[in-house]
Formats: C-alpha cells, sequence, structure tokens
C-alpha cells in the first residue's frame, strides 16, 4: 500500500504508472507473459532462500553443548538425555547385562554442577536424576553386573552425598495405560476425543481460567521428545494490546484471531539439542506437544485454532524482541484459544482417504 508521501510523490506516481503500462503489455502477449511470470516465480524462490542463512546462524548460536556448559536450559537437557539412557537400559527385554557405564558417570558429573551452580535441588529434573541412579544402582548390585566395581561403587558414594528423594519419581514404573479413567482398551474414547477437536475460529470473549490452561500444559508434558529433553514452552498472550500486537506479525488469523481471549506462543528451545544433525527435532517435539495441548484444552470444553508460523527473518526477530522470548527459543506456532459459543460452526475439512496415508510395506 502506498503511503500519504508516495502519493503526492510525483516521481513515485511515474514509477507506478509505468510498471502498470509494462505489465499491461505484457498481459497482451500471452507468451511473453507466461515467461516473465515464470521467470518472477523462480526467482522469488531463489531469494526466498536466504532465510536458511538465518536458520543456520540460529543453528550454530544455539545447538551446542560446550564442555561445562551450565546455563540452566541446556544442563538440564544434558542431564535428561544422559539419565533417560539410563532409565531406557533399565526396561530394554532378554537378559539383564551390564551398560551405562558412560551415562552413568555423566549424570554424576552434571549433578554435581548442577549443585556448584546453585540450581534448585527440588527441581524434578535433578530428583528424577537421583533416583534414576539409584535404580541403577539397584539394578547392578541385584543382578551382580559390576563384579569388577568400574561404576557402582562411584554411584553409591554419590548417592550418599545427595538425600533428596521422591517416590513419585522412582523408576521404571508399569506401563500406566489401564489405570486411566474411561480410556478403553478399544480406544473409543480417545477416538471420539480426536473426532470432536476442529479448529475453532469463533470465540466467546470470557478468559479461559488458569487452571484449565495448567491442566492442558501438563497434558502438554506428557508428549513424548527427543531423550525426554522437553524442550517446549508456552507463553499465554491475554491483553487486546498485546494480542493485537502479536497477531499482526501472523498471517493466518484475519477476520477472527481478534475474537480469542488469548493467544499462546509456542516454542521450542534449541539449547536442548546438542548439534546441528538435531535440527528438526524443535518441529518435531513442538508439533506432538501441540497436539496433546489443543486436546487436552478440546477434552476441558475449551476451543482452539492452531495458527502458522511461516514468517520472514525480520518478523520472527520482532516478535522475539516484543515479548522478550530468549533466540535460543524457536518459535513453532501460535495458538487461538477461547470457549466457542454454542452455535459454532467449524469447516468440515474432508481427510484423505485412509488408504492414500497407511501403506504396509511389502518387498
Amino acid at each position: 500500500m502506498n503511503t500519504p508521501t508516495e502519493i503526492s510523490n510525483p516521481s513515485a506516481i511515474q514509477r507506478a504508472s509505468w510498471k502498470d503500462s509494462l505489465k499491461r503489455a505484457l498481459q497482451a502477449q500471452p507468451r511473453l507473459w507466461s515467461g516473465y511470470w515464470r521467470t518472477k516465480q523462480q526467482i522469488r524462490r531463489v531469494l526466498l532462500l536466504r532465510f536458511f542463512l538465518y536458520d543456520i546462524r540460529h543453528t550454530l548460536k544455539a545447538m551446542y553443548w560446550g564442555e561445562g556448559q551450565a546455563d540452566r536450559v541446556t544442563l538440564a537437557a544434558r542431564l535428561l538425555f544422559n539419565y533417560h539412557k539410563l532409565e531406557k537400559g533399565m526396561v530394554m527385554p532378554g537378559p539383564r547385562r551390564m551398560f551405562g557405564v558412560e551415562p552413568a558417570l555423566a549424570v554424576i558429573i552434571l549433578c554435581r554442577l548442577w549443585i556448584a551452580t546453585g540450581r534448585p535441588r527440588s527441581d524434578p529434573v535433578f530428583i528424577g536424576a537421583i533416583e534414576t541412579l539409584a535404580a541403577y544402582a539397584r539394578r547392578l548390585q541385584e543382578s551382580a553386573l559390576d563384579l569388577s566395581g568400574i561404576v557402582l561403587p562411584k554411584v553409591l558414594a554419590f548417592l550418599n552425598e545427595v538425600p533428596e528423594r521422591s517416590a513419585q519419581l522412582i523408576t521404571p514404573q508399569p506401563l500406566p495405560t489401564s489405570r486411566v479413567p474411561g480410556l478403553g482398551a478399544d480406544g473409543t474414547s480417545f477416538t471420539e476425543l480426536a473426532l470432536a477437536r476442529r479448529s475453532v475460529r469463533e470465540f466467546q470473549s470470557e478468559p479461559v481460567p488458569a487452571n484449565i490452561l495448567t491442566r492442558a500444559a501438563e497434558a502438554a508434558q506428557l508428549a513424548p521428545s527427543a531423550c525426554n529433553r522437553q524442550p517446549c514452552r508456552l507463553l499465554i498472550v491475554s491483553t487486546d494490546e498485546e494480542k493485537q500486537a502479536l497477531l499482526a506479525h501472523q498471517n493466518g488469523n484475519r477476520g477472527f484471531g481478534h475474537l480469542a481471549p488469548q493467544v499462546a506462543i509456542l516454542t521450542a528451545d534449541e539449547g536442548c539439542f546438542f548439534d546441528a544433525s538435531e535440527r528438526h527435532e524443535p518441529y518435531i517435539d513442538g508439533g506432538l506437544f501441540a497436539m496433546n495441548f489443543i486436546l487436552s484444552l478440546r477434552d476441558q470444553g475449551v476451543g482452539s485454532c492452531c495458527l502458522n508460523w511461516c514468517v520472514p527473518p525480520a518478523t520472527d526477530l520482532a516478535v522475539h524482541r516484543l515479548f522478550n522470548i530468549p533466540q535460543s527459543q524457536r518459535i513453532i506456532m501460535l495458538v487461538a484459544i477461547g470457549f466457542e459459543p454454542p452455535d459454532c460452526m467449524v469447516p468440515r475439512s474432508p481427510r484423505r482417504a485412509t488408504s492414500d496415508v497407511l501403506l504396509f510395506y511389502k518387498n
């Protein structure tokens, strides 16, 4: 759109007139117009590749685990990454055998770093590490797997230094599926929930209570993530001014976004990943997290609409600055949240034939 300054500028008007004349001349020649249009589109595609430079800079800066790196996000991710190896080893089928020496020693080192840097020892990430080491020590003792004392004495010595324990975090545990109320063996309840979940584009003005959002966030935390590193974060935006500023940077909320009483910014912290080989993980983990979040909202009677975050680097940077989001946190999507009115209508949105989606491999 032309600004008032441009409209009053004769040279600007002349340039616009020249472009319009050229465009009309090309359109009068179908072959020339077709060639011009294809060339313009190809040039645009090539120019957009510069967006990858932003991704490369992002990845180089954030996806790196340096020796002794002790910022909270990375330290927690490294701790989770290593003790999850021990957790997985303790539930593997087959004969019990020696395992986990390197990750066990790494967990001890990282726990000491956690304590030395003043991180809260009540944090479930830290206590989970201690409980995992305790379970690992029991496994080695019960199965006589470390007769030469490679790692068990060091684990036991460290456990004597840390009294923190939590019965709720004892690992491993029995599969809890059968104890979930209302979930039948045939999965009927979940299917009904999945069918009920639709993208809502009409909302009542009443804000969603914090306890409902908290419960949905807790459900989202149960989504799988790479080595249980849990990189995702939710930032809830509630005031009209802040919502307007946020939604002005997103290109898919026209006509309804302003009606949502709350909008969530879903991010994934790249500091939870050790190098560029994991460059896709923020989006994979973010998508899984988002699905649990919006299904839980639906289960509690709350509507939602996922809003894409397909923006140029400048827009991404602007929103990071506007809401004080650390640069290491990748914005995955926005989610419009609110109670829908009783007469709310939603698109039918037909799905593809299942035969197009589900394929059975045959050699």
